[in-house]
């Protein structure tokens, strides 16, 4: 072996670097999933991860429910808890409006990210959408059960107010900052649209 071979040996070289390069699919597909969990991260996150879908589908769900309420209670309009229950929405996405840019500031930093939580934050966020399921059906057995038809129109209008103003509001951050919120596994992150698959 000549000298500079010699050298080559002790530091590594390889004969062969220069026919290799490195697979970006390969990397992606070795680098830690979200939610701090190892694992194979998708390019390309589901459709239901999307957190303005799971918006729609809760205001297409709630509005749903509102038109078949309306459909089964006669002289709604005559009804007071109709018009409380749209004052209610409209209230909910004020404030909803009034802290949303802090809230997803702080998911674009990756405070939300599972791996990241305080144990007090991560119980909370597990605890918090089966306490409101629960808290909803209570609400809608007792309307049901006091015949209170009407509080059950107010009350599906003012989520589906809250719902719509969410997902609208949501949709115009992400084109804003041309990025999109994903919701999974218990985490909340932000992914560039040009870089669809790597966290932000």
């Amino acid at each position: 072996m000549s000298l500079v071979e010699t050298i080559r040996a002790y530091l590594g070289w390889c004969p062969m670097k220069g026919s290799m390069r490195v697979d970006r699919a390969v990397q992606l597909e070795v680098a830690a999933a979200p939610g701090g969990r190892d694992g194979a991260l998708r390019t390309e996150p589901g459709w239901w991860n999307r957190y303005h879908n799971q918006l729609l589908v809760t205001a297409l769900a709630f509005s749903a429910a509102a038109a078949a309420t309306f459909i089964l209670v006669e002289d709604t309009l005559g009804y007071p808890a109709v018009w409380t229950g749209l004052a209610i929405g409209v209230g909910g996405a004020l404030g909803f409006l009034l802290g949303y840019r802090k809230q997803y500031a702080r998911i674009a930093a990756g405070e939300f990210i599972r791996a990241n939580m305080s144990r007090r934050l991560r119980i909370a966020r597990d605890l918090s959408w089966p306490v409101a399921l629960i808290l909803l059906a209570v609400c809608m057995a007792y309307f049901v059960r006091s015949g209170m038809f009407g509080q059950i129109l107010g009350f599906m209008l003012a989520l589906s107010v809250i719902g719509w103003i969410s997902y609208a509001v949501t949709t115009l951050w992400e084109r804003r900052h041309r990025t999109t919120l994903i919701a999974e596994r218990g985490s909340m992150y932000t992914l560039d649209t040009a870089t669809e698959g790597e966290r932000v």
